[in-house]
């Protein structure tokens, strides 16, 4: 007497990202007197079963005692023949169980570097070439950033709000990005953030987890060319603040230089883990946006060849695969009984996860599962996929 969650597979290949987010749940219930038995077949292949002297076959069930229910088996899932003798019965439903949507914004440092250097065209590629491929299961927004000083900083470009399918809007607004302004190019870096970035994301209402994918080629600065370790703490103190209102940062570094300390402490601010203490806080115009340790995070940064298009991709998918949503949906259709839900499993590659708040599975709600933790890295790193079993005496419907 099990709810099966057999066919939810969230695969994210390093190559080649592919996401199937809709599963099916068969849920079986039938009762047992003395002397019965039950067996199980696919309704799905239209196979037999037998038990108690009921037979079921291409989704059609009959046989002796009180007539078993059966409602269709789905996709490859299991159903459960009826049981003989007074109360047998079986019911089985096709039941929705979704992750959430994951948003991924993607901001794309628009400095005249990025273009001198000859990275622009490249990075477009790959972009446009990951949207489209994970358009329709990924809500994506689109934003470069640049500016001009004294009175045009930030100077952004990109689509005007965030959507699935996005992919035509995303080349029509880096088209016009990819218009050199003549002037000098700043990489007002904190200001975007904290001006647009985080309150686009914050006012977008979807469920689903949220996170920034930021491209960038140097140094953040003000509009001013002044000390950097001012211009990074604002960075740094912007993503901390993005992460603790729920929006992860993937960080992507481009090109050769002295600021991969400063791509290892965006990228542990996007992470939750802690920063590095910068040297040189001194400065007038250090403000301590940011909060430090003396010991940095280890969170991972990505590096690809800035002109190879291809090497390009497929970070993009690698870090993308980090967005894979650790939340579950039950749809409003069943709802799981809160006091008996560690009677249910979760097998992540078909190893079971511990139904434990810290590092395991929990239900958030009746109707909503989590994985926190150890549990949803490791679901981010899977293979083969999820699956869900539930007793059916803790599920009921709505």
């Amino acid at each position: 007497m099990y709810l099966y969650l057999v066919s939810s597979t969230l695969i994210f290949p390093r190559l080649s990202w592919s996401l199937a987010l809709a599963a099916g749940i068969a849920l079986s219930c039938s009762g047992t007197n003395e002397g019965d038995s039950s067996s199980q077949g696919s309704g799905a292949s239209g196979a037999t079963g037998s038990g108690g002297g009921a037979t079921t076959s291409g989704g059609v069930t009959s046989g002796g005692g009180e007539e078993p229910i059966f409602v269709g088996s789905g996709g490859g899932l299991l159903a459960t023949s009826g049981n003989g003798g007074a109360g047998g019965s079986c019911q089985q439903l096709d039941i929705a169980f979704e992750p959430q949507t994951p948003t991924v914004m993607i901001v794309v440092d628009r400095s005249g570097s990025m273009y001198d250097s000859g990275f622009w065209e490249p990075l477009k590629t790959a972009v446009l070439n990951v949207v489209e491929s994970l358009q329709a299961k990924v809500r994506f927004g689109f934003l470069t950033f640049t500016g001009i000083a004294p009175d045009q900083c930030p100077l952004l470009a990109g689509t005007d709000g965030i959507a699935l399918n996005s992919h035509a809007d995303i080349a029509a607004a880096y088209e016009v990005a990819s218009m050199r302004p003549g002037q000098k190019l700043e990489t007002p870096t904190g200001m975007t953030f904290n001006e647009t970035i985080i309150p686009d994301l914050l006012a977008f209402g979807e469920p689903g987890p949220k996170y920034i994918l930021f491209v960038t080629d140097g140094e953040p600065d003000r509009c001013d060319d002044g000390p950097s370790v001012c211009a990074r703490d604002d960075v740094v103190g912007a993503v901390q603040s993005a992460y603790e209102q729920g929006i992860g940062t993937f960080v992507f570094g481009l090109g050769d230089g002295d600021f991969a300390e400063h791509l290892q402490d965006l990228a542990n601010a996007g992470a939750g883990q802690p920063v590095r203490r910068p040297q040189n806080t001194t400065q007038a115009c250090f403000t301590g946006a940011g909060t430090y340790a003396d010991v940095g995070g280890t969170a991972m940064y990505y590096t690809p060849d800035p002109t190879n298009a291809n090497a390009l991709e497929n970070e993009l998918n690698a870090a993308i695969s980090g967005a894979k949503s650790c939340t579950f949906d039950l749809q409003g259709s069943i709802a799981v009984d809160l006091e008996h839900a560690s009677e249910g499993q979760v097998l992540i590659d078909g190893v079971p996860v511990p139904y434990d708040a810290q590092n395991g599975w929990t239900m958030e709600s009746p109707t909503q599962l989590v994985l926190v933790g150890d549990a949803c890295e490791q679901l981010k790193a899977a293979t083969q996929g999820i699956s869900f079993n539930f007793p059916c005496e803790i599920i009921d419907p709505l």
